[in-house]
């Protein structure tokens, strides 16, 4: 009977080796799969992180951006000194400001007329350019302007032939205006 028990344990100790292989290779396999999946969730984490902080940084930017677009606007359209200008000095200073700042191809203006207690001239400004963004730019430029204002009354877009100056021109005309002030 010795001998029979013998042959059992020589059958089974090599299946018994194979068994603690395969439980140690399955339980090693299970604990990387733990690891890799957490792993996996913390950086899905962390990109989501990174990418709420991506937007946040986007919109501190804009904010940032239109903060000082609207303190150059305000430096612009108030000035230096823009309290003790005659009417006609406010309006010739927006003239230099509108040519400086749109570079148009030509700009004509008409004499200050004075009317309702607002003094006002007539603009119009010419572009030459294939870019239409340039046209929306000017055109919001010259709308978001609130002392003295400087409104759009119309816009005309025409393409000339083939030529020495062949090419999309942009015509905008406006009305520069701003309120007289009481003389003491």
């Amino acid at each position: 009977m010795n001998k029979s028990a013998s042959g059992y344990a020589g059958v089974l100790q090599p299946l018994k080796v194979r068994f603690f292989i395969a439980t140690t290779l399955l339980l090693a396999v299970a604990i990387t799969g733990t690891q890799l999946y957490k792993s996996r969730m913390l950086l899905k984490n962390t990109l989501e992180g990174l990418t709420k902080a991506q937007s946040g940084l986007a919109l501190v930017k804009e904010a940032s951006a239109n903060r000082r677009l609207l303190l150059t606007t305000l430096q612009t359209q108030l000035g230096q000194g823009s309290h003790s200008s005659s009417p006609e000095m406010v309006l010739y200073q927006k003239v230099d400001d509108i040519k400086a700042r749109l570079n148009p191809e030509d700009m004509t203006i008409t004499a200050v007329e004075r009317k309702g207690g607002e003094a006002s001239l007539l603009y119009t400004l010419t572009f030459n350019s294939k870019d239409f963004n340039n046209l929306l730019n000017a055109v919001n430029y010259l709308h978001e302007a609130t002392f003295p204002s400087s409104p759009v009354s119309s816009v005309a877009v025409t393409q000339s032939a083939a030529g020495e100056k062949a090419g999309v021109h942009f015509k905008v005309t406006g009305r520069i205006v701003t309120s007289e002030k009481p003389k003491p």
